[in-house]
């Protein structure tokens, strides 16, 4: 079982490795305070470091889906919009 801090290391790997593909204007990360457990999901919440930053409305993302990571495997993925919802409807997202 993964703890919190190899969960988060392997959701901003991830999201690094998929967010070069987005383009060059494409600098996410991790919000750290905003990630949590969820059964045997780790959820991290991410969005554009110009936003995180410097507090640029104009960056900031919306729509986009949070990294899961899979606390037994390690395994990572984008959640699905049902199981957004889901964490929506429980005031966790």
């Amino acid at each position: 079982m993964l703890d919190r801090d190899e969960a988060e290391r392997r959701a901003a790997a991830f999201l690094d490795e998929r967010s070069a593909a987005w383009g060059p204007s494409s600098r996410v990360r991790v919000i750290s305070e905003d990630c949590f457990t969820d059964g045997d999901k780790f959820i991290a919440p991410y969005d554009h470091v110009d936003y995180l930053d410097h507090g640029q409305e104009d960056m900031q993302l919306g729509g986009n889906l949070p990294v899961a990571v899979d606390l037994t495997t390690g395994d990572c993925r984008f959640l699905d919009w049902e199981e957004a919802d889901d964490l929506m409807e429980r005031d966790l997202l």
